[in-house]
């Protein structure tokens, strides 16, 4: 009988200073990788308050399931709450509409209306309407679901920017709600998931109620990652974007001085 031993090579004993180099090099290699990606996909398409507020909405035709109806008709009767969502996102519009239909239950406010457009072109009125019985609304005759075919002119109008991104074989678009007025002026815009006592600002505004103040994206806004240039109509870095990477820049530069405050002492080791 014979036995056979398979002798495997021992590991090159790695050194901290060797380790610290390593870690630093994957540190910077990774940076290099995904600083152009985070350039590329952080640029926020996001409406410009300052620059839509107080204009008048075209008076656009909307498909409902009860019949087809101008956007006039349902403003002048009801200050309009509008969002615009489609029926095959993959992403946002689901979880944004049970954001809206959670957060409008809990504020004692009444006499509007909650008006939900489409912005894909393929999407029908029976696939809103499935849209709103998933949705399971508390108080579903303040809602409106339909579709338009002008929904390019109320984008254009609100600065709402769409996009179709093959990746995900849908659209990019902001998460937003826009308050209209029973003259058909927009008044306020909120993009993302915000507070309940900012919906119910707008809310009372569009009721024609005074609010001194609220917040706008302005100077003030230390931590923004992203600044928009309305004269340019681009995003530039801001402040924020560096603070998001401090952290990391501090722990390279931790490791960068580790290993040479490691170095001297471990070549007098060697000597001796």
């Amino acid at each position: 009988m014979f036995s056979s031993t398979i002798i495997l090579p021992k590991a090159p004993h790695c050194s901290v200073v060797a380790r610290c180099r390593l870690y630093s090099a994957a540190f910077i290699t990774c940076i290099i990788i995904l600083l152009p990606a985070a350039f590329a996909f952080a640029q926020p398409a996001l409406p410009d308050e300052n620059r839509y507020v107080y204009r008048k909405i075209p008076d656009i035709v909307v498909q409902t399931a009860q019949k087809e109806i101008r956007l006039s008709e349902i403003y002048t009767t009801h200050p309009v709450l509008l969002t615009m969502v489609y029926t095959r996102c993959p992403t946002i519009c689901y979880p944004y509409l049970q954001y809206l239909r959670n957060e409008l239950q809990n504020i004692r406010v009444d006499g509007y209306r909650v008006l939900v457009l489409s912005l894909d072109p393929r999407d029908t009125v029976e696939d809103m309407m499935r849209v709103a019985s998933a949705l399971d609304l508390p108080q579903p005759e303040r809602w409106l679901f339909g579709v338009t075919k002008e929904i390019a002119a109320l984008t254009q109008s609100l600065g709402f920017h769409i996009e179709w991104r093959e990746e995900i074989k849908g659209y990019d678009h902001p998460a937003m709600v826009a308050g209209i007025d029973r003259n058909g002026y927009l008044l306020r815009m909120l993009v993302g998931f915000q507070a309940t006592s900012r919906l119910a600002e707008v809310l009372r505004e569009m009721q024609g109620e005074f609010i001194p103040s609220y917040p706008l994206p302005g100077d003030n806004t230390i931590f923004r990652c992203f600044d928009y240039d309305p004269i340019t109509g681009k995003w530039r870095m801001g402040p924020g974007f560096v603070i998001l990477f401090t952290p990391a820049l501090l722990g390279l530069l931790a490791l960068s001085f580790m290993s040479m405050m490691i170095t001297p002492s471990t070549r007098e080791k060697r000597r001796s």
